[in-house]
């Protein structure tokens, strides 16, 4: 029988497994495993996770070893925005580096 059933989110360009791998990855292990995919698969990589928010950082590391041809191709202008982004060393330490958020503490109120 076929299922009609179609996801509305794409589907990851590469295995789970080798996902799953990246993302406990440090920076230099992620670029030296992503050098190896073909330019389309490397683009399309970056797009994916960086329109995942808990994985912004990764597909930010995974844009900079891409060309903007690329990036553009898979992702259109969105792909354009992710390729400036992925040379700004800035944006990059921000993502990996979030500052932790002080915390909240309600005042106790004397009753």
């Amino acid at each position: 029988m076929h299922s009609r059933y179609a996801p509305n989110e794409a589907s990851c360009p590469i295995a789970l497994e080798l996902l799953a791998l990246l993302l406990r990855s440090s920076q230099e292990r992620i670029e030296e495993v992503v050098g190896r995919l073909p330019p389309q698969q490397r683009a399309a990589l970056a797009a994916f996770a960086y329109g995942r928010s808990h994985m912004r950082a990764l597909g930010l590391i995974v844009a900079a070893q891409c060309d903007e041809r690329s990036l553009i191709t898979v992702a259109g202008t969105a792909g354009e925005v992710l390729f400036d982004q992925s040379r700004t060393a800035a944006a990059v330490d921000t993502e990996l580096n979030p500052q932790r958020r002080k915390r909240i503490s309600l005042s106790k109120v004397a009753a």
